[in-house]
This record gives C-alpha cells, structure tokens and sequence, in this order.
C-alpha cells in the first residue's frame, strides 16, 4: 500500500509542474509558520511562567480568523488566487521582522508579539481556504486525493521539521532571532506563486460568489454540515492541546525548548505518516465511517497521555493522535470537492474552514481559565473528550457514516 501510495505522489508531482513548484513552495511557508509559532510561544511562557499568557496568545493566533475569513473567501474568488497568496507571504514577512528588529532595538515587549500573533491569524484563512481553491485548478479530478494528501502532508513536514528546526533556533539564537529564517522563506514563496502561470492558477471562476449560496449549501447538506461542526469541536479540543502542551513539557516532563518542540514533532509525524497513506490510497470507499471512527480514535490518543511521565511515552501518544487527526482533512476534502460546485470553491471552502478553525480560539480561551500546573489532568481529559466525542456521535448521521466519492 505504501509503495502504491508514493507512486501516485509520485506520478502527480512529475505530471504537474505547476503543482509541484506550488506544494514545495506551500511545504516550506508551513515549516515557516511553526517556526514563528513555537518562538513566540516559548518567548512569551519563558518570560511570563503563566499557562494563561500562552493561552491568550492561542486566542490572539487564532481568534482573527473569524474575520479574516469572510474576506478571504470574497478575495479568492474576486481575484487572482496565486497573487492573493504571494500578498499573504508578503505581509507575514514583514509582520514577522519587526520582532527582531524590535529586539535588536532592545523594544521588544510582549503585546508586540500578541499583535504580531494577530496579523498571523487574520490572514490565516488566505492559504487555508486559498489551496484547496487552487488545487483544482492545478491538478485533475482523478488525481485530487493525492493533492489533498500532499497538502494534509505539507502541513505535516512543516509541523515535523518547524518545531524542530524551531527549538534548535531558539536554543542557539533566542527566540526572536529564531523567526528571521521564516521572514526569508515567505519572501521566497511568494516570489514562487507570482510566476505560477496564470491560466493555472486562477482557475474558472466568477467574478463574485455569493456568501449566501455558501451558507445555503452548508445548512444544507448533511455531510458539509456535520463534518465542519465535527471539526469545529475537535479544533477546540486542538487549542487546548497547543495551550498545555508546553506547560507539560515543562513541569510533569521537566524539559525545555527542545522537548516542547519534540513532542509537536512527534504529533507532526503522526500526521506526515497518515497523510502519505490516506492521500496516496485508490479514492473510493466509505470515507465518511472512516472519519467517525479517526475522530473518535484520537481522542483515546490524548486520553493516553495521562499515565505519561517522560517525554519518549508523551511523544508516542501524541504521535498517534497525529496519525488519527491527519485523514480528516484528506477524506472530507475529497468528498467536499465533490460536493460544492467550482463557482463556490472561495467562499465556501473560506466559509467551512473559518467555522472549523474558530474552534481554536475557544480552545485557546478555555486553557487561560482552566489550565494550571496542578490540574494538568483535568485539562488532558476535557481535551480528549472535544477531540473524540464528536466522532462518536457522527456515526448517527447517516449521510455521513456512508458517504464516498463519486464513482
């Protein structure tokens, strides 16, 4: 199965030059963008010791995606997708030099990174929504499931190779000159999406897609609707899990930067396996089930993390909430390109997408009022909970447990 699966990645990115200049460019913003994020985070926890502060920082990275949202699907399907994407890089790059150049300045203070944590969350939904926009555009029908793979799979080697990469930084240079690395990267990204060829990445579509039909197909649809509040209460549990996370490695695993990233590392490579045999898989099959059962399966995962007191037992529990999580995204968004016409693909991918990652935020807001030191149990259980449960319940839907792609 696995020598099948690399043949089909394989096959596309040597077919389609377009794509794979596209992903390997994506690959490496998404490394980037996890290196911003455990340096900002670790910066803010080592200089505050408060599992709030990190928590609001999850609110302040997190919570500007319900607005930037509805105008990102709107831009998408206004304009030219790859230069709306080349801006996006553009505007990360100059958000994230000013840390340090702040610092260097000896002016650095923390509401700088909360702001500089916003700017990334209000343009979050520009590539969130922007690649699966584009995907169809740059790859054919029969080969979608694997592009969808090779993107689940891009956010997984940026998760895997960012945070470690990130540690290693903040170890050696500090945490605000960590994120200098990133600045070059989105830089050289978006110079790679302004030369996509046009005709390409553009796509068909209309000059304005109506935010009404989106919201109409979502209410709906059985499907549409139930995966995206499945996933809506999972991210919650997510944000939860990003907000503890670094309070664990800390206290019950008494380690540091390098742990913290260890252990994200560990939840990335999880995900970097599954994406590589769910995208590279033949498409058929009852892909709905198989997204209730994942869900509910990851939540055992975080569960497994209670009795875990080294890092080695912590990295395997999140390795395999990783290895759960990662197919979400590559069987629903197979069975969403099927589902929402291409006229619709901005505003409603933006829209389901905007709702799903709203749950972060909430996540990131429960931790600053329920995560301490000593109730860090507490904290694990109600995470597992968020994550599974939902997918329990989804299998009463019957437009879900048997949906497939089309033959």
């Amino acid at each position: 199965m696995a020598v099948s699966a690399l043949r089909r990645y394989r096959t596309l990115l040597i077919e389609q030059p377009a794509f794979r200049r596209f992903w390997i460019g994506f690959a490496a913003a998404v490394t980037a963008d996890e290196i911003v994020r455990i340096a900002i985070v670790w910066f803010v926890y080592a200089h505050t010791g408060s599992p709030a502060a990190v928590g609001w920082l999850m609110v302040a990275f997190t919570a500007p995606i319900l607005i930037g949202g509805f105008f990102a699907g709107w831009v998408l399907d206004r304009f030219d997708r790859r230069l709306a994407m080349a801006l996006d890089n553009l505007l990360r790059a100059i958000a994230i030099l000013s840390v340090p150049i702040l610092h260097a300045l000896d002016l650095l203070a923390l509401w700088h990174l909360y702001l500089v944590a916003a700017v990334f969350g209000l343009l979050m939904m520009i590539p969130l929504a922007g690649t699966p926009t584009l995907i169809p555009a740059l790859v054919p029908a029969e080969r979608r499931q694997a592009a969808n793979g090779l993107e689940v799979l891009g956010y997984t080697v940026g998760g895997v190779v960012g945070p470690l990469l990130g540690g290693a930084l903040i170890a050696g240079w500090g945490a605000p000159l960590a994120v200098l690395l990133s600045a070059a990267i989105y830089l050289a990204f978006a110079w790679a999406l302004a030369r996509l060829p046009q005709q390409q990445a553009a796509g068909a579509r209309p000059r304005q897609a109506p935010l009404g039909a989106a919201v109409r197909l979502l209410a709906g649809n059985r499907f549409l609707l139930s995966t995206t509040l499945m996933f809506l209460v999972f991210n919650i549990g997510l944000g939860l899990v990003l907000a503890w996370l670094p309070v664990l490695a800390e206290t019950r695993l008494s380690g540091g930067a390098e742990a913290y990233g260890l252990l994200l590392a560990a939840f990335a490579a999880g995900q970097m396996v599954a994406a590589l045999l769910a995208g590279g898989a033949a498409p058929g099959g009852r892909l709905g089930l198989c997204i209730c059962i994942a869900q509910a399966l990851a939540g055992a995962a975080i569960a497994a993390l209670l009795p875990a007191h080294d890092v080695l037992a912590a990295a395997a529990a999140l390795f395999a909430f990783g290895a759960m999580a990662a197919p979400l995204t590559v069987w629903a968004q197979t069975l969403r390109m099927a589902i929402v016409p291409p006229p619709l693909h901005g505003r409603t991918f933006a829209l389901l997408r905007t709702m799903m990652q709203g749950g972060r935020p909430i996540g990131g807001a429960t931790a600053a009022l329920v995560v301490e030191p000593s109730a860090l149990g507490v904290a694990i259980l109600l995470s597992a909970f968020l994550v599974g449960v939902p997918g329990v319940l989804g299998l009463a839907v019957r437009d879900l447990r048997g949906a497939q792609p089309p033959s």
